[in-house]
């Protein structure tokens, strides 16, 4: 049964199509057999796997309304046993598509940019997870807050993950605001393709290294019981 990796915050510009499109693209390069799934109305992930150069299989299915949940987590449930990862790029507001993710995700990814709006979306977006561990009375799904987008020159670029610490939860390693992204984007490649030695692609496959490290670890009472 393939794990369900949600990507996303409640503010656009965060960067989570770049984060979801790389991160499956990264989880591929090991072998994994990997599923996207674009969520988001405004089809960035699609429109990025137009181009028929990435290493994964996508699923378009948008989710714009409540009447479009149940439909939504019945396609999702029969993917997952016929691939390792589901990646889904959510849409950017409070509704439907982050809960119904947040119901099945084993991982929920949520990608901050150094801007007092992203830390106060994050935090709207923490109160989801909250709810969403309540309803399944359990500690899944597991949190990652990702730095996206920094700039190092910047006070709060550099200020970034010792903010995020203090909101107690697991902190990846930063994407920085580079060109790379921007070239995987326009060429229809993700970044350890089209920059396989660059540090842009160095920087993804740390946050696959954090994720995959997570998903075990979350593995370990299943097996063990």
């Amino acid at each position: 049964m393939g794990n369900l990796i949600a990507v996303g915050n409640l503010k656009g510009g965060t960067g989570k199509s770049t984060i979801a499109v790389n991160l499956a693209c990264a989880c591929a390069e090991l072998g994994q057999k990997v599923l996207l799934v674009d969520a988001d109305g405004q089809g960035t992930a699609t429109d990025w796997h137009g181009m028929g150069r990435l290493p994964v299989g996508l699923t378009s299915l948008p989710l714009a309304s409540d009447r479009d949940a149940g439909a939504w987590i019945a396609q999702i449930l029969a993917c997952k046993p016929q691939v390792d990862q589901i990646v889904v790029d959510l849409p950017p507001q409070v509704g439907s598509g982050i809960a119904s993710a947040l119901l099945l995700a084993d991982l929920f990814v949520i990608p901050v940019t150094p801007s007092g709006i992203d830390l106060r979306a994050t935090g709207r977006a923490l109160d989801l997870l909250r709810r969403a561990r309540a309803v399944r009375r359990s500690t899944k799904p597991a949190c990652l807050l990702v730095p996206s987008r920094v700039d190092r020159r910047t006070n709060l670029g550099r200020q970034i993950d010792q903010v995020l610490e203090r909101l107690g939860l697991k902190v990846g390693p930063a994407l920085r605001q580079r060109a790379a992204y921007v070239s995987a984007f326009d060429s229809g490649r993700w970044v350890g393709d089209c920059a396989h030695g660059a540090a842009a692609a160095a920087e993804v496959r740390a946050l696959r290294e954090c994720v995959l490290a997570l998903l075990a670890a979350q593995a370990l009472p299943a097996r063990a019981a």
